[in-house]
């Protein structure tokens, strides 16, 4: 009877230790996944990124993105701010290449166009002068010429230099967020092999005093 009750004992802390060990396998497999999730999902340096306007723009028609206050009150003119109405907080990027306007309130009442920002913006604006990366002051104008000039690992290229250093996407980008998206848009319009699968954007280490 002593040696059922030990033998019993035995195996029930093998399968103890046996329980807590699949218990910190799931646990692990669990982390893995979150942080591998969470890496497909980040796109650019780690700035945090905007969410689609349930606004249209009053213009176009068309959805935009929602911007906060910060990149409102870094990019509008002098001008435009002391005659702004309402929140800086209630305003959207209109992100329709074709259209003119940058910022337009929830309710529609308020608009400003590019002649009203700091900033040329990136897909409305042909001008070489226009930023592609506003952090790295990189021109579209310096990207034509390495495509011009064909040199090699263009792609490899731009992703050092915009990865190097701080970023403050969210007041140097009119759209608030980080650029590698629209980067990534030029390169293929231009003709550049980005060696990549199909809709996965180019990812760059987040410096620890990004945004």
């Amino acid at each position: 009877m002593i040696l059922f009750m030990n033998t019993e004992c035995f195996f029930i802390k093998i399968f103890s230790k046996k329980l807590k060990s699949l218990e910190k396998s799931v646990m692990i497999q669990s982390m893995i996944k979150m942080i591998f999730k969470d890496k497909k999902e980040t796109v650019g340096c780690g700035c945090s990124t905007t969410t689609n306007s349930h606004n249209a723009c009053p213009r176009c028609k068309e959805e935009g993105l929602a911007v906060k206050e910060i990149t409102i009150k870094s990019q509008l003119k002098k001008e435009s701010l002391n005659n702004l109405k309402l929140s800086m907080s209630d305003f959207n990027f209109c992100s329709n290449p074709k259209c003119d306007t940058v910022y337009y309130s929830n309710d529609g009442s308020e608009t400003y166009n590019q002649k009203d920002i700091k900033s040329k913006v990136t897909i409305k604006n042909d001008n070489p002068k226009t930023p592609l990366c506003y952090c790295r002051k990189l021109l579209k104008e310096r990207v034509l010429k390495m495509i011009e000039d064909n040199e090699s690992n263009i792609y490899e290229k731009i992703k050092s230099i915009i990865s190097d250093g701080k970023s403050f996407c969210e007041k140097s980008n009119p759209k608030g967020v980080c650029c590698t998206k629209d980067i990534r848009n030029f390169l293929i319009e231009n003709g550049v092999n980005l060696n990549e699968p199909k809709k996965q954007f180019f990812s760059i280490k987040s410096p620890s005093n990004c945004c």
